[in-house]
């Protein structure tokens, strides 16, 4: 599996950063949308396994708001989830023989919407920012370097069980290799990038982006446990799907990006 891992890293590392740097926008976000629609098929086929209407409205109103982000504008982005929460309840409304378990299958849509359609295009919006692509290389190295750290250290030293119910493999020690494995990564991405943020601001975001990382890795580790399933889908060897490579980056992606607009603005 791990051997399977690195070969995967091998390939996709140097092309995605090459995507994130010189693809034109409009192809970058049109290929962001794609790896959010495929999201949202693998979300929508965890929690709705039997029922394709779901599924289906999962991918199109997640889409939707896909297309609101992508805009940039406050009123797109209230509209489509003005439309995905109205539109949703029809289902109750209409397939009304089990109310209960219509309104929390609606509830399901509606955060799947949100978790893949509402957080992935952030990326996109991160990279448009002035000297973006660099920011989303930042924030791809920290979370990656979390990944690394804890898996590493874990293995080797972990003792203590983070979280047993719902991922029994993480350990406090491998958590604490995340955080370092985050700040060694983002400070030589920053140094090399020369984003020109002190190395105060720096060391804070970096284990922001650590722990955000984390925290979604097990929120999605939570939701397949919930929906009974190992992976959320295969596109991706050795990790499973999207979602299963996407777990640690979507938080710290919105993070980045309204740290950015917050304390860096244009």
């Amino acid at each position: 599996m791990l051997r399977t891992r690195l070969l995967t890293a091998a390939v996709a590392l140097p092309a995605l950063w090459l995507i994130i740097w010189k693809l034109w926008d409009p192809l970058f976000n049109g290929f962001v949308a794609a790896v959010a629609a495929i999201g949202l098929l693998e979300y929508g086929t965890m929690a709705f396994p039997q029922d394709r209407w779901l599924r289906a409205a999962t991918v199109c109103s997640g889409l939707l708001v896909v297309a609101a982000v992508l805009t940039a504008e406050l009123a797109w982005m209230g509209a489509a989830l003005f439309v995905v929460v109205a539109g949703g309840f029809l289902f109750p409304l209409v397939r009304h023989a089990d109310l209960r378990g219509e309104t929390e299958r609606l509830a399901l849509l509606v955060l799947g919407v949100l978790y893949v359609g509402f957080f992935i295009p952030h990326v996109c919006l991160l990279r448009q920012t002035p000297e973006g692509w660099r920011w989303v290389i930042f924030t791809l190295a920290g979370a990656m370097g979390s990944d690394t750290g804890a898996y590493f250290v874990g293995r080797a030293v972990g003792r203590h069980k983070l979280a047993p119910a719902i991922s029994p493999g993480k350990t406090v020690e491998g958590a604490g290799g995340g955080l370092a494995g985050a700040v060694l990564a983002a400070s030589i991405i920053a140094w090399l990038l020369d984003l020109g943020v002190t190395p105060l601001a720096m060391l804070g975001l970096a284990l922001a982006v650590s722990v955000l990382a984390q925290f979604g890795d097990l929120t999605e580790s939570a939701l397949k446990r919930a929906f009974g399933v190992k992976d959320s889908g295969w596109i991706v060897p050795g990790h499973g799907g999207i979602l299963d490579r996407l777990d640690s980056l979507l938080l710290p992606f919105v993070l980045v990006y309204y740290w950015r607009a917050v304390l860096l603005p244009d």
